[in-house]
């Protein structure tokens, strides 16, 4: 990318986490990274490819999570996966912000830029994981309750409480209690 592009997705970041998405105008972008609104629609045709640009990393990782769901991990595979799932979330935390401070807004966008039908795979590869019957009961409860570590440190109902906490302390922590919960030494 370059350093324009760059500079015009921190600072939409910044004002749709700030203000929200909706009270945020492509003046506002351009003015703020200090370019004419025209050169900003030389890099995104609309403020919704700005803010699909900036979500598309969080959806791409979804890929190869969907693949190793089919894999019908084990409580082991299980946390080494949630563990590469915490390093990708660190690394896009900012999104996270984004993704609770503007709710209403991404799920109303969600049909624009989500494909229904891998995200239905989704849930469906998900369920099946806590569904199939030849891994023993306690291990999908284990498993299931260790995705609420994340989304409960990384959103809700922590909020933001945990956000400005340096990945490099939380990364190690959030791993620890995944373990845990999974009873992984």
């Amino acid at each position: 990318m370059n350093d324009t592009r760059d500079r015009i997705l921190d600072t939409a970041l910044d004002l749709f986490i700030e203000q929200g998405y909706e009270k945020t105008s492509l003046r506002e972008i351009a003015e703020r990274v200090g370019v004419t609104k025209a050169a900003l629609y030389y890099h995104f045709s609309s403020k919704k490819e700005i803010l699909r640009t900036l979500v598309r990393p969080v959806f791409d990782g979804l890929g190869p999570l969907a693949a190793a769901l089919k894999s019908r991990p084990d409580r082991e595979a299980w946390g080494k996966g949630l563990a590469t799932i915490v390093e990708l979330a660190l690394a896009q935390r900012r999104l996270f912000e984004l993704f609770q401070s503007n709710q209403g807004t991404l799920q109303a966008l969600a049909e624009d830029w989500m494909d229904p039908a891998a995200h239905e795979a989704m849930h469906e590869a998900l369920e099946a994981v806590f569904a199939d019957e030849k891994t023993a009961l306690v291990d999908r409860v284990r498993m299931a309750a260790s995705l609420g570590v994340i989304a409960s440190v990384l959103g809700f109902p922590a909020g933001d409480a945990f956000w400005r906490v340096p990945a490099e302390e939380l990364q190690p922590l959030l791993v620890a209690v995944i373990n845990d919960v999974l009873r992984i030494d």
